[in-house]
Parts: C-alpha cells; structure tokens; sequence
C-alpha cells in the first residue's frame, strides 16, 4: 500500500489529538471526552468505541493512533503539568475554564438549535444538573469481590466516555475510589481483571449508546453533552480568590475561550 503524504499529515493529526486528549486526563475536572469534543472528534471516537466488536478494523483504525497520542500525552507531561498545578495552580485553571467555555458554541451550532426549538436548551440545563449533582451524592461503603470490581470498571468507563462527568466524584459515592486507585497503584489481579472488563464493556455501550442518541436525537442530545461540559466548569472552578490577581484571571479566561473558540475544529458526524 502506498503511504502519500497526506496519509502520513492525517495519521500524525490523529495522534495529537491523542495526544490533545491525554493531556486533559491530566487536568483536574477535565476528561477526554471534553477534549475530543472541542478537537470534534468526539463523535467518531464514540461510534469507533461502539463498532469495535463489530468492525473491529475499521474501528482500531482511529482508536489506536488516537490511543498511542493519549499515552504520549499522559507519558510526557505529567511532570510538566505537575509542576505548572504547583506553581500556578489557579491562574492555570482560569485558562482551562476558558477552553471549556469556548468549546459551548461550537457545541450548541452543532446541535442546530433555532429559535423554532429553543425548548430544547432544557436539556442543557437538565445535563449541567445532572453532572453537577453528582458531586453532591452521599458516600457509599462501598464493596469488595468480583461484582464490585466490575460495576467500578463500568463508573470509570462512563467518566471517561461522558464528557463533564467525574469519575472521582462517581466512585467516591460508590465508596470505591479508595480501593480502585489503590489497586492500580499497588496492582491487583483479583480486583483489577473485573475492573477491566468492565470498564470495556462499559465504553462499547456507553459509546454505542452515545452515537445512537447522536445520529436519531442530534439537538437534544448536543444540549445535553453542552449541559455536561458546562458542569465542568463546576469541578474545577477554585476557591478563595486574591482578589489582587482577578483581572489576570479574566484575561486568562478570555484567552483561553478564544483559542479555542478560533481554532476549534466542528465534530465529524459518526458513519
């Protein structure tokens, strides 16, 4: 097979978007669903992660360069991104809040909102309650054993396909976001082969589900995504402000919503 140039410009694009999208799994608040939404991969990472048992080589196509971006990503600045949260923490989350925000009208243009079906902004503000309660959600004692392990692996899933929603915040109501960290850190089989599993599960359905929504309720289910992606906002938002340091808040905040805004690539409808 010939390899053009314009195949190697495609496959290097998709990796760093990989690598865009491991970079926010580093961010606090943020997932990758966030960020393949304002790359506008989104929807064909959901319909690839929900097509996988079905096409499986079409659907590796793109989850594996994309993947391979994500682990370079995750690989390569956790130490970066580690000292900037250290040193200038907040000024940092100003700018991210900015991103967020300026994915919102790339968002609600895709969803074809009119004033003919302005109605339909009920279910962004029915996604951003949704996410946002979440953090509100009682602790649970949580659980040991195989059933457990495995409705972890589907919470941790549903985090990382959903954009705005936590996954911390999830497992902490289970009262599993203890023993899950721990065991990814100090490994487990018995707990983590569970958790994987399902954690794959989880992705192909939540994914299959997310691109069906998409294809047969497209407005009403980008207002919901717009509602989860606002809730982000939420999580990540600090506290205690020096109120000497607001104007650089604002600016950074500005800037980056326009960055974003400006270079912002619209979704790709899944096949």
């Amino acid at each position: 097979m010939l390899i053009t140039k314009e195949k190697l410009i495609c496959a290097a694009k998709t990796v760093f978007s990989g690598f865009i999208i491991g970079t926010a799994m580093l961010i606090p608040g943020l997932s990758g669903g966030t960020a393949a939404i304002i790359i506008g991969i989104y929807g064909r990472l959901t319909d690839a992660a929900g097509s996988i048992i079905t096409r499986p080589a079409r659907s590796m196509k793109l989850l594996l360069p994309v993947g391979a971006g994500a682990f370079l990503g995750i690989f390569a600045l956790s130490k970066p991104m580690m000292l900037l949260f250290d040193s200038y923490y907040t000024a940092a989350i100003f700018f991210f809040i900015g991103c967020i925000l300026g994915a919102v009208p790339m968002l609600i243009k895709c969803s074809g909102l009119s004033r003919d079906s302005l109605y339909n902004t009920a279910f962004a503000l029915l996604g951003t309650a949704a996410a946002a309660g979440i953090s509100f959600l009682p602790s649970a004692g949580g659980g040991d054993g195989f059933f457990a392990s495995l409705i972890a692996g589907v919470i941790i899933s549903i985090g990382m396909v959903l954009p705005g929603i936590s996954t911390s915040h999830l497992l902490l109501a289970l009262g599993m976001y203890d023993k899950v960290w721990g065991c990814i850190h100090n490994p487990d089989i018995l707990f983590l082969f569970p958790l994987i599993l399902g954690g794959a599960a989880g992705t192909i359905l939540t994914a299959k589900f997310i691109t069906f929504a998409l294809k047969k309720f497209p407005c009403q289910t980008y207002m919901v995504i717009t509602g989860f992606v606002i809730s982000s906002v939420y999580d990540i938002f600090p506290g205690n402000l020096d109120r000497n340091y607001i104007p650089l808040y604002i600016f950074l905040t500005a800037a980056g919503f326009l960055l974003v805004w400006q270079t912002e690539t619209p979704p790709v409808a899944a096949q």
